[in-house]
Parts: structure tokens; sequence; C-alpha cells
């Protein structure tokens, strides 16, 4: 089993009820029914999120070849391999 770490939140009274109806429905504690219902957000959050897998290959048809990553990432004009008045790593 995972590490827990104990904490303590203030519910609504509606949120509270409605936690405790699930906790009912299915036997559960309470905890277990926050812990599963943060579960299920952390997994929608993480299948929304693009996995490098998903990029890779993406910029196949292109000129890009690293050199110019500043720009890309940062949108700063490319310095043509001379750094920027702020220096290597200024943002």
């Amino acid at each position: 089993m995972a590490r827990m770490t104990r904490t303590q939140v203030t519910l609504e009274e509606a949120e509270y009820r409605f936690l405790k109806a699930r906790a009912a429905e299915s036997g559960a504690s309470l905890s277990s029914v926050v812990r599963e219902l943060v579960r299920e957000r952390m997994e929608c959050i993480a299948a929304a999120s693009p996995h490098v897998g998903d990029l890779a290959g993406l910029i196949t048809q292109s000129d890009f070849s690293g050199e110019d990553h500043d720009a890309v990432i940062y949108g700063r004009p490319t310095s043509g391999g001379a750094e920027g008045a702020d220096g290597p790593g200024a943002r």
C-alpha cells in the first residue's frame, strides 16, 4: 500500500452529505470515497495531457533542426548561433 498522509478538509454540508451517501452506498469509508474521487480526477487530468510518445514524429516534415529551440519554446527570435543579450538560460 502507498504511504498515506493524514489531512483535514473542511466541507460544505452538501459536500459532506454527498460523500457520506456514496460511502454508505458502497459500504466504504468516507476517506476511501474521497481517495477514489481524487484518483479519478487525477486520471482524467493525466489522460488529457499529451505524452511524449504522442508527440514523437510531429515535426518530421519540418525544417526545424533543434538549433532554434528557444524560438519555438519561448517565442524568442532565432539568434543565428549567437547568445541573446540576456545570456544563456535567461527567461
